[in-house]
């Protein structure tokens, strides 16, 4: 892990992560942060190539999982390991957001493990005094 900036959560089969910041949008960057530095070594990852993801969604949760698997997909799909986000809050529920990392060059980078999803399985994204807090678990 690279930075605290995010805390892993036991559980059974997956694995989660627990996040806390004071706005919505570091609460974002961290758990974007954290799921990224659970796939990869992100000290090796140089921000060479940036994304703009633009989202809306129903609730601040919905939002918070559909940013997550945004990423995970572009990952997957671009081969994209992120390292760095940059995430503005539209609206109650919409995001303007731009990740940075570079493509995956798999003698400099290593990977951890696979994530398979973004799962809403104890999933909590609340306000609680001063903190946003939030709390997701992947499937592995």
């Amino acid at each position: 892990m690279s930075e605290a900036r995010y805390r892993v959560i036991d559980h059974t089969a997956d694995i989660g992560i627990a996040v806390e910041n004071p706005s919505l949008e570091g609460l974002f960057e961290d758990a974007a942060f954290g799921m990224f530095d659970l796939v990869a070594d992100l000290s090796r990852v140089e921000p060479r190539t940036a994304v703009q993801v633009d989202l809306e969604a129903d609730s601040v949760e919905d939002l918070f999982v559909d940013w997550l698997r945004e990423l995970l997909f572009r990952f997957e799909t671009e081969l994209i390991v992120f390292r760095d986000f940059r995430v503005q809050i539209r609206a109650p529920h919409a995001l303007s957001a731009e990740a940075t990392g570079e493509v995956r060059d798999p003698h400099r980078h290593e990977l951890y493990r696979e994530f398979k999803a973004v799962t809403y399985h104890d999933l909590r994204v609340e306000k609680a005094g001063d903190l946003w807090r939030a709390q997701v678990i992947f499937d592995v």
